[in-house]
C-alpha cells in the first residue's frame, strides 16, 4: 500500500483503447476513443472555404502519418537519460509545480512523461502548453495509479526510469543522489528517497513548516553520502528509481487494484522474486505535499478503495514475506546444485558482487535475477495484445501456427515478458499439443519411492489433507501455485488437480512458485 503516497483517484471502468504518438521532438496530444484534430478557428465561405477546409485535413493526415511513421522508426530505442513518469488525476497546478521543480533541479539527461487519468481541470492541455522535455498521454477515462503507471512505462524509453507522484517537489542532487545509491550494488533493483510525508521508515523529521523554508533544508540535507544509503524491506510508491533491465524481468504493474493503493506492495514483492533488494537513499530528500488526490476521495470512499484493494492482494498473495524468504532459498539451493563449485567453497566476500549478479552462468553458485515468466506454469498458453497464441514449455515460447485448440483459453501477457522469453519452433499440428491444464483423466501415476520420474510433466497434484495447497509437477520438482487465485488465473480448477498422500508429495523437492500475471486493462500493453 502506497500509504500516504495515493495519487490518483475516480471510478474504474471498462477501458478503450488508447494510441499515444510523439514524434522524437514534438508532443502530441492523442486521447483515446477520440478524434486528435483541432477544427480550424477560421471559416471559410463556399468553394473557397471548402477548398481550405480540404487542404487542412490533407495537411493534417500527412502531418500525423508522418508522426507515426517517426514513432515506429523510434520505437524500441533507449536513450542514455532518465524516463519521470508521473501519473496525475485532477491536481494540475500541483503537476505544475512538479514538473517545473525537475526542470530546475534535474541536470541530467531526462524526459517527462505526464499521464492526466481523464483530469477534468485542464492538467493535460497545461501540461501540452508547457512543452519542452514533457510528453502527455491524455486517456479518455482514469486507469488508476497501476494503470497510469503501466502507459507510462510503455511509452519510456530511458535507461532508468523514475514513478513519481504527482504531489511532490525534487530538490538539488535528489536525482544524483538515488542513482549513486542504486550504482552502489548491483543487487539494488529498487531506490527511493526520504520525505517529510509519507507511510513507513522513509519519513524523516523535517525543520520546516512552510515549503518556502524547504528549499533551503533540502540543498543541506542532500549533500552526498553513501553512508545514509540502507537497505529496505519496503518502499513506498511514491518515487521509485529503477533500471529497464529490471522493468523488462519484472514486468508491468497489476491493473487488478482498483483506484491507488497496494499495487505497489505488489509490484515490490515481483522485485524481490526476481532476485533484486529495496534501498532508501536517505541523502536525496524531495518534498511531498501527501495525498492530494486520495483525500479527494473523502474517508468513506477511500476506505471502501483500501480495504477492496487489501482484500485482493492478501487472495492474490498469502503471505507474501514468508514467500519471498523461501523463494530466494530455493533459488540459491537451484544455483549451487547447478555449480561446479563446492558450497563450502563460496567466499561471498571475496567475489565482486557485481560480477556474481552480472554472471549468467552459476558457476560460483549464486542465484542470477529471474524473469516473470520463471513462474509461469509449464505448458500453459498465453497470448499477446495481436491476440497471437504461444505454448510455453522447456523454457521457450512456441508460436501456435495452427487454430486455438476447444477448451484452451490462452492468458494475456504483456508484450515485453513474452521478448523476455527465447523463442522456439512454431507449433504446426494440433498432435504436438498437450491439453492445459492436464485432465486428471489423462495423468498416470507410479509409485514415486524409488524415484520421481514416476509423475506426468505438467500435472497438478495436492496433498489430500491440504487440498487448497496445489502444484505442478515440472522437472522432477513439485512448484507450488501461491495461492488459490493464482491457480485459477492460470485455468486450474479443482477438477484438474490429482489428490496424493502427503507422503508421497513430499517426497519430490520443491520448485520455483507459480504467481498469478499481472491483470492488463490496457490492451496497448
Amino acid at each position: 500500500m502506497r500509504g500516504n503516497g495515493g495519487s490518483n483517484v475516480s471510478k474504474p471502468g471498462k477501458l478503450p483503447r488508447q494510441r499515444h504518438v510523439s514524434g522524437p521532438a514534438e508532443v502530441v496530444l492523442h486521447s483515446a476513443g477520440q478524434s486528435s484534430v483541432r477544427k480550424s478557428g477560421r471559416r471559410g465561405k463556399g468553394k473557397r472555404g471548402d477548398r481550405a477546409a480540404k487542404l487542412y485535413k490533407q495537411g493534417y493526415s500527412r502531418g500525423y502519418d508522418e508522426g507515426v511513421r517517426q514513432g515506429q522508426s523510434s520505437f524500441g530505442l533507449v536513450f542514455e537519460g532518465v524516463s519521470i513518469i508521473i501519473p496525475t488525476y485532477n491536481q494540475r497546478e500541483y503537476v505544475l509545480k512538479c514538473v517545473s521543480s525537475i526542470e530546475k533541479h534535474t541536470p541530467a539527461p531526462y524526459e517527462i512523461i505526464v499521464v492526466d487519468n481523464a483530469s477534468k481541470d485542464g492538467t493535460a492541455e497545461a501540461m501540452l502548453r508547457k512543452g519542452g522535455m514533457v510528453r502527455v498521454a491524455a486517456l479518455d477515462v482514469n486507469r488508476g495509479f497501476a494503470g497510469g503507471v503501466n502507459q507510462g512505462l510503455m511509452m519510456a524509453r530511458g535507461r532508468h526510469i523514475v514513478v513519481l507522484n504527482n504531489d511532490t517537489l525534487v530538490t538539488p542532487g535528489w536525482l544524483d543522489n538515488m542513482m549513486a545509491c542504486l550504482d552502489s550494488d548491483p543487487e539494488i533493483g529498487l531506490v527511493g528517497p526520504v520525505t517529510n510525508y509519507i507511510g513507513g521508515d522513509q519519513q524523516i523529521d523535517v525543520p520546516y513548516s512552510e515549503v518556502e523554508d524547504m528549499w533551503s533544508f533540502a540543498r543541506r540535507h542532500n549533500r552526498p553520502d553513501p553512508d545514509k544509503h540502507r537497505m529496505t524491506e519496503r518502499l513506498v510508491g511514491f518515487c521509485w528509481l529503477f533500471s529497464r533491465e529490471l522493468l523488462e524481468r519484472v514486468g508491468y504493474l497489476d491493473e487488478g487494484y482498483a483506484v491507488g493503493n497496494f499495487e505497489d506492495d505488489d509490484w515490490m514483492i515481483r522485485v524481490k522474486l526476481a532476485g533484486y533488494k529495496l534501498a532508501v537513499a536517505g541523502d536525496a530528500f524531495i518534498h511531498h505535499f501527501g495525498s492530494v488526490s486520495m483525500k479527494a476521495l473523502g474517508e468513506q470512499d477511500f476506505a471502501t478503495v483500501n480495504k477492496g484493494n487489501e482484500q485482493f492482494h492478501s487472495r492474490k498473495w498469502g503471505d507474501p514475506h514468508t514467500l519471498v524468504a523461501k523463494t530466494l532459498q530455493i533459488a540459491q539451493h537451484m544455483a549451487q546444485a547447478n555449480s561446479t563449485v563446492p558450497p563450502d567453497c563460496i567466499d561471498p566476500g571475496k567475489t565482486d558482487p557485481r560480477q556474481r549478479i552480472a554472471t549468467q552462468s552459476s558457476h560460483d553458485g549464486l542465484p542470477k535475477p529471474r524473469r516473470s515468466n520463471d513462474f509461469y506454469p509449464e505448458g500453459c498458453f498465453v497470448s499477446d495484445v495481436k491476440g497471437d497464441v504461444y505454448r510455453l514449455t522447456g523454457g521457450l515460447r512456441r508460436k501456435l501456427n495452427i487454430p486455438v485448440p476447444r477448451g484452451i483459453s490462452p492468458v494475456q501477457v504483456a508484450k515485453p515478458d513474452l521478448l523476455g522469453i527465447p523463442a522456439g519452433e512454431a507449433v504446426v499440428s494440433a498432435g504436438e499439443i498437450q491439453g492445459w491444464p492436464l485432465d486428471v483423466r489423462h495423468v498416470h501415476i507410479s509409485s514415486i519411492h524409488d524415484s520421481a520420474n514416476g509423475w506426468s510433466e505438467g500435472c497438478i497434484v495436492a496433498a489430500a489433507d491440504t487440498p487448497e495447497i496445489r502444484y505442478q509437477i515440472n522437472a522432477g520438482k513439485r512448484r507450488r501455485f501461491v495461492t488459490v487465485y493464482a491457480a485459477e488465473r492460470w485455468g486450474v480448477h479443482s477438477g484438474h488437480v490429482l489428490t496424493v498422500s502427503p507422503e508421497q508429495l513430499h517426497v519430490i523437492e520443491e520448485g520455483l512458485p507459480i504467481i498469478a500475471p499481472p491483470q492488463l486493462l490496457n490492451e496497448d500493453l
